[in-house]
């Protein structure tokens, strides 16, 4: 009996490793006006910044049905493969719920509530398919899963908050004051999936990127394994010499990069860099 390794399309493991690691998407809707679109396989984050730029109108994101997590895990079933679902905070998003609605109609189905999301995710499901690789068994590596995202870390640098106040989690002032100060929030995402103020830079965003950099390579006890270093969209140099940055602090055995996905991005719009990883 083989184990399937499933997860939503925001753990953003893209455009090619999910298929290198045997991992299967289910893919969010991304609503534009009146248009619908699966994340990932029919827009991408891009086409968000464009249209927004034109009507200053958020997209909307939407969980996956029931019914497509249904599809998925029947399949597996019929193939006689036991799954592992990791899905995104269910703090954010109904995922987590219809994929539970879903796996009550089977006994192979196990799913996790990661409480993350984008590439902090994505190190959870890169876990789970190591383990899977090494010959676990789906509920091994469910009970592991539960542990591992207590560790997980996500510190989240934005840019600019206008993508957060449109979307309603900043206020007016909150955006105005920001902008006049020329500050940069620094959000921590919780092993609760709480999402909160833990620090503010201020001044030019390079200057900016690598005192985050900074701090995040200073937090302690990180799991030397691996990290991922993720932005929404920013300057090529910069992401470049902040991966470098991370490289060369020979705190992790592997640094990967990532483009952060239509989820991710449609609520901090772009210049967001994230440097993921986890705790022993």
């Amino acid at each position: 009996m083989a184990v399937l390794i499933s997860a939503d399309s925001a753990c953003d493991l893209f455009p090619d490793l999910y298929k290198q690691r045997g991992i299967t998407i289910v893919p969010l809707s991304i609503n534009i006006g009146d248009a619908s679109y699966k994340d990932v396989f029919e827009i991408g984050p891009d086409e968000l910044f464009k249209d927004y730029e034109r009507t200053h109108r958020l997209p909307k994101t939407a969980a996956p049905s029931p019914y497509d997590f249904f599809e998925v895990f029947r399949k597996a079933k019929e193939n006689g493969d036991t799954v592992v679902h990791l899905a995104m905070n269910s703090t954010f998003s109904s995922s987590y719920q219809n994929a539970c609605i879903a796996a009550e109609e089977f006994d192979n189905v196990y799913v996790v509530n990661t409480y993350t999301l984008s590439s902090a995710q994505g190190l959870l499901v890169l876990r789970a398919a190591n383990m899977r690789d090494a010959g676990c068994s789906a509920e091994e590596i469910y009970e592991q899963m539960e542990k591992d995202k207590q560790r997980v870390r996500a510190y989240v640098l934005i840019d600019n908050l206008e993508y957060v106040y449109q979307g309603g989690r900043a206020t007016r002032m909150q955006l105005v004051g920001a902008n006049l100060l020329k500050l940069h929030p620094c959000l921590l995402l919780d092993n609760r999936g709480i999402l909160s103020a833990c620090k503010k830079f201020r001044g030019n965003f390079q200057q900016v990127c690598r005192e985050y950099a900074r701090f995040v390579l200073s937090q302690p006890n990180p799991d030397s394994e691996r990290a991922f270093v993720s932005t929404t969209g920013m300057d090529q140099k910069l992401f470049d010499e902040i991966v470098g940055m991370v490289k060369d602090s020979g705190r992790f055995r592997e640094v990967l990069t990532s483009r952060a996905g239509c989820s991710m991005t449609a609520h901090t719009g772009p210049n967001t860099l994230v440097i993921f990883y986890m705790e022993k």
